[in-house]
């Protein structure tokens, strides 16, 4: 209780004014109001809340599958638990108790009793993608990491790095990769995509803050080679559709390419014409011998935290090969854990990438680390607040 004044002071001298335009000021008052919370629970009871703080996802899993929370922000009003008995033809009684906890976690609003309205997080759990993301989560990760405490055990507490032997195979019972086993059932295949496909939110574009004129467009030189970017493990393209948007001008007027690569079945999904002018799709294995030599970039998004620290070596070295000294650059979009300190979804997205494919967030030094042993150099790390950031480095003259 001793530092309460002076956390309390901190949050009454945040100018609420200048809230909606700081993204930093917004992340310390956050932290404020969390540290205050804490205080204010007491150790014990913390502890003992964390014990039972897995309902809260059950029940919310439950309520997706019962389409409450789109029920309850259709209603005009209020809504009743024996209205969305009818509605759903769920237990009214079931409904009542598992919305109490939801109220009481501000995922709707309890108005009065077994009388539900709905709030902005009631919409947000209404959105498709985010339902989507609840049943995946729920019935796949989060059915994987229940085992976590056994497989470790027997395992003798050695960190996962196989694809092939993480939580979900001893979950699941199976020999299959994570993405192979995820095709083997359609609807979740189908809520991952919606799921990851729409949840970026109000976050803005890598090439949004980082300075791609200075360090990218600057010095690009096509007697090495005319491909500005090459996109590893590019999925669909939207990292270089978006872009492109946003150079549309620079690419007129310098008249780069953009490559994308990934395997096959994946490029077979993008349409050529979808595509604008100076895009090509190149199906490759990044475990193997990069094609594009001497582009001015090479970009992976999302690639690294899937794969353990031996596996990821095999990558860069792949892309290292290719890399021409003092010209091109690696651009490695990720999130970058601080060495201490991370924020608890920071955390949480970590034991994420163990559970499913033995891969890893990694921190500061993991990611220098990492990349010296690859045979990288003049590494930078371009940090953008609690989001991804870009790792940028270059391969030596010898």
């Amino acid at each position: 209780m001793n530092r309460l004044p002076n956390l309390m002071s901190k949050i009454q001298g945040v100018d609420v004014a200048q809230l909606p335009q700081d993204q930093g000021a917004q992340a310390e008052l956050l932290r404020l109001t969390r540290e205050v919370t804490t205080i204010l629970e007491g150790p014990v009871n913390r502890a003992t809340d964390l014990v039972f703080k897995p309902y809260t996802t059950v029940a919310a899993r439950i309520a997706v599958d019962l389409d409450l929370f789109n029920h309850i922000c259709a209603a005009s009003g209020d809504v009743t638990s024996k209205q969305l008995a009818n509605l759903t033809r769920g237990d009214e009684l079931l409904i009542s108790r598992i919305l109490r906890l939801l109220a009481a976690t501000g995922f709707v609003d309890n108005t009065g009793e077994d009388e539900w309205k709905s709030n902005e997080t009631t919409q947000a759990m209404a959105m498709p993608a985010i339902e989507a993301g609840h049943r995946f989560v729920f019935d796949v990760l989060v059915s994987s990491a229940m085992k976590a405490p056994k497989y470790l055990s027997e395992t003798k507490y050695q960190v996962p790095t196989e694809p092939t032997d993480t939580f979900v195979q001893y979950a699941f019972q199976t020999r299959l990769p994570f993405f192979q086993y995820l095709q083997s059932m359609p609807s979740l295949m189908h809520d991952f995509n919606l799921f990851m496909g729409n949840t970026m939110g109000n976050r803005q574009y890598w090439h949004d803050w980082y300075d791609v004129r200075k360090l990218l467009l600057t010095g690009f030189d096509r007697s090495h080679n005319s491909v500005l970017l090459v996109d590893v493990g590019s999925g669909k393209g939207h990292d270089m559709l978006a872009f492109h948007q946003a150079f549309a001008d620079s690419a007129t007027e310098v008249s780069f390419r953009l490559v994308l690569q990934d395997l096959p079945p994946v490029l077979e999904s993008v349409s050529e014409h979808e595509l604008p002018a100076g895009f090509e799709k190149m199906p490759h294995d990044f475990f193997t011998e990069q094609p594009v030599k001497a582009a001015r970039g090479y970009f992976l998004h999302h690639i690294l935290h899937d794969w353990s620290d031996q596996y990821c070596i095999k990558i860069l070295r792949c892309l290292r090969k290719a890399m021409l000294p003092g010209y091109s650059k690696l651009l490695i979009h990720e999130l970058i854990l601080p060495n201490s300190g991370a924020e608890e979804i920071q955390a949480r997205f970590d034991l994420v990438m163990m559970t499913l494919s033995g891969g890893m967030e990694r921190s500061r030094t993991q990611w220098v680390r990492l990349l010296e042993e690859a045979g990288f150099c003049n590494i930078t790390l371009y940090e953008h607040l609690d989001h991804d950031g870009i790792i940028e480095a270059e391969v030596p003259n010898h």
